[in-house]
């Protein structure tokens, strides 16, 4: 019998260490179970409308732009589009990717057309002017920047001093030539033109200034959105005349400067004469 003992212990071991496995393993399944179900009752989620591709500005939406997608009611915002007759026909006012949702601010209004004339903002007009590689930043202008323009003038009132300023700041760039779209990966191309958003007031200077004088895009970084006064600048401000001014070498071999005169007076005495310096 006392031969048997460990064995019994052994055995008496593993059971109990089976038993306290399995009570584990209920208790954690379990608790996620509980869990789980606590997570559904407090999270209430809610159909709603994503892109179900890349929608580009001016595109008309389509059911095989969209998708329906689960989302939680509490993270909604104003303006969500949950029915998708709410949103046929709307045009995308800017770039939607994939899985987001479909908000009505990045929509146009209702009975829009789609193209560039969706993704103009209100009380804006879109004016497209000529550019070559070097006014149109090489190329590297994508729709979405934002540009200064510089207007040269070169003609009778100022044929002897040409002037350069900036004619017009931070303007939206809709698109370059037939494109206004910024895709992903394109590798900078030169275009004949560049379109703008301006104000009617802006359309009228930059028409004038396309007209009158040569037209320079000078590109803005994302962040910058202030504007600056300048006074401009005349080709006579470019180059002004050199003051000459002695070296080292021309100092050491000037020849030496006489001392000023000073002044005197002739003074006789009998017959003989004398000056008198002061």
């Amino acid at each position: 019998m006392a031969r048997k003992t460990p064995l019994f212990l052994l055995l008496l071991a593993l059971l109990s260490g089976g038993v306290a496995a399995y009570m584990a393993a209920s208790w954690l399944k379990a608790t996620s179970q509980r869990a789980q179900q606590t997570a559904q009752q407090t999270v209430t989620m809610t159909p709603v409308l994503v892109a179900a591709k890349e929608i580009s500005p001016g595109t008309t939406l389509g059911t095989d732009l969209l998708k329906v997608a689960q989302w939680p009611r509490d993270a909604m915002v104003a303006g969500t589009a949950v029915d998708p007759e709410q949103i046929k026909g709307r045009v995308a006012r800017t770039t939607i990717y994939p899985g987001e949702v479909i908000l009505e601010h990045r929509l146009a209004p209702k009975g829009t057309p789609g193209g560039l004339a969706g993704i103009l903002q209100d009380n804006t007009r879109a004016v497209t002017i000529k550019v070559d590689e070097a006014s149109g930043v090489a190329g590297f202008i994508m729709p979405g920047n934002r540009v200064d323009v510089l207007l040269t003038l070169d003609n009778k009132k100022f044929g002897d001093d040409p002037v350069t300023q900036i004619a017009l700041q931070n303007l939206l760039v809709l698109g370059r030539g037939q494109d206004i779209d910024q895709k992903e990966g394109e590798k900078p191309k030169v275009v004949p033109t560049v379109t703008l958003q301006v104000t009617p007031e802006e359309a009228e200077r930059l028409a004038l200034a396309a007209k009158e004088g040569h037209i320079t895009l000078a590109l803005r970084g994302y962040s910058e959105n202030d504007t600056t006064a300048t006074a401009g600048v005349k080709a006579s401000d470019l180059v002004r005349p050199a003051q000459k001014t002695e070296t080292a070498f021309e100092t050491a071999i000037a020849p030496p400067t006489e001392p000023p005169k000073k002044a005197g007076v002739e003074v006789l005495r009998g017959t003989e004469r004398e000056v008198v310096s002061f």
